[in-house]
């Protein structure tokens, strides 16, 4: 606003230095008119903004409208894929699974927008392991790499520090993001991934390069990658990039792309960060699993990347009594048909306060609970739970997360959550997040959620 007014303050000076006959009827005349069209152009960029506003929040509350329905188609075609098919069955259930899955991802990419536009976006504080992350994305490029014929590799430089502190699932979606790009762009070559930081400054500064000996991009190319288009031709298209350049400048850092046509690309990616390895011992558990330089063309079995904690078994059908904890009726048919075919039995409750009267009253193995509950988010659900008496604050807790809804992965495990499994919910998924809290029945096996 300050800024504003002294540009207005030098405009209307400069316009009076210009007037010749300085007549008081005149210069009155001058500065009125040259007032009114400042006026006029106040109003006009106060529409715009308020226009700007609209069309956000707009997007935000259709994004948050859609979202529940198509994950419970993208859940229900994972269930119709899980069951026996014929060929042509098979084919029509495998276009709707794809067909929900990309029009999910699009949703969610106009709500990220839309957030970052309006700059209502909040990063999370957390501690994580930097060498994993830096695995798990070699994992997926190598398979994906693979899948087309080319070699890929990846590498870190020797003064990356194990943990680091920042956004951990920000920072994965603009690292995919760049990765997705370069597989999109090449089709014969290799892709590389390297990892470096600069300690020179504070907070440090961690920088990613995907580099891919593709077709390459012009300069007008190049500047397009980062417009919002619905143009999906080799130049990128969609909100990708400019979602992944807005969380990455959200970061403290950039992003960008060193290209010229017929040389290959380069997509780099920075971000401010703090060294967290001096963190007690305590909170590295789980975490021990060093990086190594992939150099496969094809590889049919990926590294386990990720430890998670031993399960109580290795697979076969589960043992147990399970408190589903779901507002939406197509959510707790699903989850209930899931149940049973791993062995479960369970009870529904669709509000918090219900599940929080069936926890005092009957024991329970596990809780699996949506985290947008009509009367409690899953923090406060959480918390409830915990608050219990005796047994019943023990029980494992499983959140149940859509993807509109903004990562507090940390704040939930502080609050006493196990795990989380996202929506929409898939058997596989589901099914591995339970391994771990229930124990397995001797005679039966779960195939249909592999």
């Amino acid at each position: 606003m300050l800024r504003e007014e002294q540009r207005n303050k030098a405009f209307l000076v400069g316009a009076i230095m210009q007037v010749n006959d300085f007549h008081p009827g005149d210069l009155f005349g001058q500065i009125q008119s040259l007032v009114d069209q400042l006026d006029t152009e106040r109003k006009a960029r106060a529409a715009a903004e308020m226009t700007g506003a609209a069309c956000s929040s707009l997007l935000t509350i259709v994004g948050k409208e859609l979202l529940p329905p198509m994950a419970s188609l993208a859940t229900m075609a994972d269930r119709i894929l899980s069951g026996p098919l014929s060929a042509a069955q098979r084919r029509e259930a495998e276009v709707l699974a794809q067909s929900t899955q990309r029009f999910l991802g699009a949703l969610s990419e106009v709500q990220d927008f839309s957030t970052l536009e309006s700059g209502e976006a909040e990063l999370a504080v957390e501690r994580f392991d930097l060498h994993v992350m830096v695995k798990e994305a070699a994992s997926v490029l190598q398979e994906r790499a693979g899948a087309k014929g080319l070699m890929s590799g990846v590498d870190m430089a020797d003064n990356c520090p194990r943990f680091i502190v920042g956004d951990a699932a920000r920072v994965r979606q603009v690292l995919m993001g760049l990765i997705e790009m370069a597989l999109h762009s090449t089709n014969t070559g290799s892709i590389r991934l390297y990892a470096s930081i600069n300690e020179a400054s504070y907070p440090i500064t961690m920088r990613f390069d995907v580099t891919d000996t593709g077709e390459g991009f012009s300069a007008a190319e190049q500047a397009a990658l980062f417009q919002p288009s619905a143009d999906a031709s080799r130049v990128g298209g969609g909100l990708g990039l400019p979602i992944a350049r807005r969380l990455a400048e959200a970061m403290g850092g950039g992003l960008g792309c060193e290209s010229a046509a017929g040389q290959g690309s380069l997509y780099w990616f920075t971000f401010q960060t703090v060294v967290a390895d001096d963190m007690p011992q305590a909170q590295m558990a789980g975490h021990e699993a060093p990086v190594e330089i992939l150099e496969a063309a094809n590889d049919d079995v990926p590294a386990d990347l990720n430890p998670k904690p031993e399960p109580k078994h290795k697979s076969g059908a589960l043992s147990g009594h399970v408190l589903v904890v779901e507002s939406n009726v197509v959510n707790r048919l699903l989850i209930g048909a899931y149940l049973e075919e791993f062995g479960l039995t369970h009870d529904v409750a669709e509000t918090g306060t219900a599940a929080l009267m069936y926890l005092s009253a009957r024991t329970y193995d596990l809780v699996l609970m949506d985290t947008a509950l009509p009367d409690y988010d899953g923090l406060q659900m959480a918390q409830r739970i915990r608050a219990l008496q005796a047994s019943a604050s023990d029980v494992a807790v499983v959140a149940l997360t859509a993807v509109s809804e903004k990562d507090n992965g940390q704040a939930l495990v502080e609050a006493g959550v196990n795990a989380r499994v996202a929506k929409p919910i898939q058997g596989r998924g589901l099914y591995a997040a339970l391994v771990p809290f229930l124990p397995a029945q001797d005679e039966a096996v779960v195939a249909k959620a592999s």
